[in-house]
């Protein structure tokens, strides 16, 4: 059957007949978000599939090959290529699946799950002083299958320790449907009775190119480098074992050869000490020079930075400050030694310092291990791409392309790149790369706004690959995988040689073509300048984004629905709809997605912290939620915030009338009321059993002489919500803080109206920024007034509070001293307090708790108060969102899916320092989550 003539309507009945509705979807706002990657391609799939074990990934693939649709498998999205978009079944690596990580014994190997992080897996790996080989800069994000697919590597592990040289084995699954592990005999022998051609013809490939004595050389100069243009060749080279062929193919086959369900990796020895140096040559031929001298044991990592680079982080936070004073066409090399005790670290740096003796430079060659050093070197490194991503124009796109060449052509191909983004209009073009490795990455900003600007960038990449590929016989992809982006130029680096045996092995593995057709293989020479990315101007936030997708690790509404990602994709789409006129279309795409992008983002700001641009999707959504208020909407907001006292106490009561009511009448008959009162306002929340009592103010003991006096202010949620049905401990947080605060020694004093006051949150959190300003500006004058004068600390007992609090105009809180309870335990209680420690507890770092900066200073506390703290891994975020979980439960449900799983059977109870998280946190958990001052009081009695 005809690619373009399948009909995807019987694809999708028959995916939902196999695999269920929930994992198969159709709808057009749902799919075009997926049609974004890290590239600069959008291709929107007709279909996207969740997989979460092999079983469903076997299903998909047979629906594939029943309608001869075309399957890209996705992971992260991290690609920078364009192989993890795709048209017909976009296959995903499912939210919870796929997540195997197994150490063994003589921890020589690990064997990870085709979703697991590489951060992940070396976290595991850290306490043996162990790691696995490929570093990609994507690591915290970039998921396992992915960086075998593309044999991502990075700063250090070169060509030595990428993918392909450490892989043992791994499980996949073909085109036809059937299962290998090439680390498994009984599976390697029913794989022989089964496709006993296929092996074969392996083998026989193998065997022509080693006897074509050109081509056999010519694979092995090309892999000297960094080289992921086409497929691994060097296989048929290296390796004669049929497994062996297949185990290494997969390396760098982006998608295109079989699904990787499971890879099993050597590990390699993870240094315990290292040091670092700048070496600053007056230009970049020196820098080049010394690359080759350099290059050895002694020399774990070296980072080039060209004149441009260099320019382009002056001045800027965080960077040292005599850059300014460098001579222009200076170059920089940023060199680490590493090794596993002292008297070898130092050899090794000695030895660099001995061998670069040679050149003269700007500055002395100095190395320093102490990381508030060193640090500040490496972050020239990492903060150029953030740099030039977050202040290029708005209305361009971002590229990072990465080449590679022989040592003794870097100064030259440094020289010719620079020519050449100059004659192409791409001036803000910067170099910089893994130089050890011959390996350039150069970002440039161009415009995809008309045919001309596409136009210009494929006359530059067509000087780029006659550059790269006859002056100087490198790599047109170094690490970043060949995708749709050097596709056309496979051939013309390789020779047709290579290029017809690259063809047969993609003939052997997937004979129908399915399996991502037109990555690293393809017909149409202009395919690179096609399907490109629109960037139309939206706003600040909108504008600045480079959809990397580092943001959809953290992201709580993942699963559920959409990333921030993919809510600025969709925000493009309907920016460009509407400039090109089609104003109707943008209207519908824009009311179609309003539920996911506007209204089920927790914007709990998470994304900034991973965000290498610094993005704030949460505040982006909370200022496109400003439209939707109704005049009606914003006439409630406005009688909430007059008479907010009122209100809380309303609510505090009400919880309590509703506790009582569930207590006598059920779930069934408290929730039919509570149904019954949504349909007259949505201001009502869903009922559960779990739901709290209501919160109280505390009773303050009378002043004592000969104290420190603090300013306490109960934050909304936990005088709103009380103690859950299961939690031990009856009081409300108020009555906690205070007993904790006198024992450790403090005079207590709360504003009078305190039941008034409110940071604004509520009000920002619909997009309400008057009221939320005003109700801020009033809680602080009324703090203000009791500070003596800012001689009294103003507590504040909720992480999000104290952070919307804190960021007022510094003209309201420049001259008080405003802290967050679990701060001031941490810096002023723990010391004066006698701690019997509990034995187990959960932890909850919240997303407050990250973007506030006091993530640390909460782990501390509950360490001094527990032997042993669990935090259940990647749940970030409780999905609460302020008050959001008690009109959107969908949200928390999503995000804390899987806390019950983690959560041993000999961990009972849970802390956090958030009220709502908390409420949130113990209904889904099945455990009581209180805030950390429950556990600081309860051990200090």
């Amino acid at each position: 059957m005809s690619k373009s003539n399948i009909d995807y309507s019987q694809v999708v009945a028959k995916l939902r007949e196999r695999l269920g509705n929930e994992r198969v979807t159709d709808d057009y706002v749902r799919r075009f978000a997926w049609s974004t990657d890290a590239s600069y391609f959008r291709i929107v799939p007709e279909v996207v599939v969740h997989a979460d074990d092999v079983e469903q990934a076997k299903a998909t693939l047979e629906v594939a090959r029943e309608f001869g649709a075309p399957v890209t498998s996705r992971a992260a999205g991290t690609s920078l290529s364009g192989q993890a978009v795709g048209e017909g079944i976009l296959l995903i690596l499912g939210h919870d699946g796929f997540r195997k990580l197994e150490i063994s014994e003589d921890h020589s190997k690990i064997t990870l799950g085709a979703a697991v992080i590489g951060s992940d897996a070396n976290a595991a790996l850290k306490p043996l002083d162990k790691k696995i080989g490929p570093d990609p800069a994507t690591l915290a994000s970039a998921m396992i299958s992915g960086i075998v697919a593309n044999n991502a590597s990075g700063m250090c592990c070169g060509t030595h320790q990428n993918s392909y040289q450490t892989i043992a084995s791994c499980k996949i699954v073909f085109a036809d449907g059937t299962e290998l592990d090439t680390g498994c005999e009984k599976s390697k022998a029913a794989f022989s009775e089964s496709h006993p051609q296929l092996l074969s013809d392996l083998v026989e490939l193998a065997k022509l190119t080693k006897n074509n004595q050109v081509l056999a050389d010519r694979i092995r100069k090309k892999f000297s480098i960094k080289n992921t243009t086409g497929y691994s060749l060097n296989a048929l080279v290296d390796f004669e074992d049929p497994f062996e062929l297949i185990n290494h193919l997969m390396v760098g086959s982006e998608g295109t050869l079989a699904f990787i369900d499971e890879v099993t990796y050597l590990t390699v020895d993870e240094s315990r000490f290292k040091a670092s140096a700048m070496a600053v040559f007056f230009n970049m031929v020196d820098a080049a020079r010394a690359i080759p001298i350099i290059k050895g044991e002694s020399v774990a990592a070296a980072e080039l930075l060209d004149w441009a680079s260099i320019k382009a982080v002056t001045g800027k936070p965080g960077m040292p400050t005599w850059l300014d004073q460098l001579q222009e066409g200076a170059a920089i090399l940023l060199i680490e030694s590493r090794a596993n005790d002292h008297d070898t670290l130092a050899a090794y740096t000695k030895d660099v310092i001995e061998k670069l003796s040679v050149f003269e430079t700007e500055r002395p060659v100095e190395f320093s291990s102490d990381p508030a050093v060193f640090g500040e070197y490496w972050a020239m490194r990492s903060g150029l791409f953030p740099i030039i991503g977050g202040e290029r124009e708005p209305g361009t796109s971002v590229i990072i392309e990465d080449v590679a060449f022989e040592a003794e052509h870097l100064a030259g191909a440094a020289a010719d790149l620079t020519e050449l983004f100059q004659k192409h209009g791409y001036p803000e073009g910067v170099i910089y790369g893994h130089a050890l490795d011959g390996n350039f990455h150069f970002i440039i900003t161009p415009k995809f706004e008309t045919q001309e600007d596409i136009d210009r960038f494929d006359a530059f990449m067509d000087d780029v690959a006659v550059m790269v590929i006859d002056k100087y016989d490198g790599s047109m992809k170094a690490e970043h995988g060949t995708g749709r982006a050097v596709a056309p130029f496979v051939e013309m680096e390789w020779g047709a040689d290579a290029y017809t045996m690259m063809k047969r092995i993609k003939a052997i593995f997937d004979p129908q073509n399915i399996l991502n057709p037109g990555v690293i293989l393809n017909d149409d020479k202009k395919i690179h300048v096609k399907n490109i990315k629109s960037a139309p101007v939206v706003d600040g936030y909108v504008d600045r984004c480079i959809e990397c997708g580092f943001c959809e690790k953290t992201c709580p509404t993942s699963a559920l629905n959409l990333t921030p990602r993919q809510r600025i994709a969709t925000l493009r789409e309907i920016a460009r709809l509407e400039k090109e006129g089609q104003q109707e279309q943008a209207d519908k795409l824009r009311a179609d997605s309003k539920y996911d992008v506007v209204d089920t983002c927790a914007a709990c700001q998470l994304c900034t912290i991973a965000c290498p641009v610094n993005n704030n999707m949460g505040q982006l959504v909370r200022n496109l939620r400003t439209p939707y208020i109704t005049k009606t909407e914003q006439a409630f907001l406005d009688l909430q915030a007059k008479h907010w006292g009122k209100v809380n106490v309303v609510l505090s009561t009400g919880f309590n009338v509703l506790g009582t009511i569930h207590k006598l009448t059920g779930t069934t008959v408290t929730g039919g009321i509570m149904k019954a009162a949504r349909m007259i306002t949505k201001e009502v929340p869903y009922w559960n059993k779990d739901f709290p009592k209501g919160g109280a103010m505390p009773k303050l003991p009378p002043l004592k002489e000969n104290r420190e006096t603090v300013v306490y202010f109960p934050a909304c949620g936990g005088r709103t919500f009380g103690p859950t049905p299961i939690d031990t401990d009856k009081r409300s947080l108020p009555e906690v803080v205070v007993t904790l605060l006198e024992r450790a020694g403090y005079n207590v004093v709360t504003p009078a109206n305190a039941r008034d006051l409110c940071c604004g949150q509520l009000w920002e959190s619909k997009g309400d920024f008057p009221n939320a300003d005003a109700k801020r500006k009033e809680l602080i004058e009324n703090v203000a007034s009791l500070t003596e004068g800012g001689k009294l600390t103003v507590i504040v007992d909720a992480l999000s509070c104290t952070k919307r609090t804190l960021k007022a105009d510094k003209s309201l809180t420049d001259k008080i001293n405003i802290v967050d309870f679990v701060e001031f335990m941490h810096d002023n209680m723990l010391d004066k307090l006698t701690i019997n420690k509990k034995a187990h507890v959960a932890l909850h770092v919240g997303c407050s708790a990250k973007t506030g900066g006091l993530d640390g200073k909460l782990i501390a506390v509950t360490n001094a108060c527990a032997e042993s703290v669990m935090r259940p891994a990647n749940i970030d975020c409780c999905g609460y969102a302020g008050e959001k979980g008690l009109y959107k439960p969908e949200i928390k449900v999503s995000a804390l899916r899987n806390i019950k799983k983690l959560l041993p059977a000999d961990v009972s109870e849970g802390y956090y320092a958030n009220r709502t998280c908390e409420v949130g946190l113990t209904e889904q958990s099945g455990i009581p989550y209180r805030h950390v001052a429950y556990l600081l009081e309860e051990t200090t009695r």
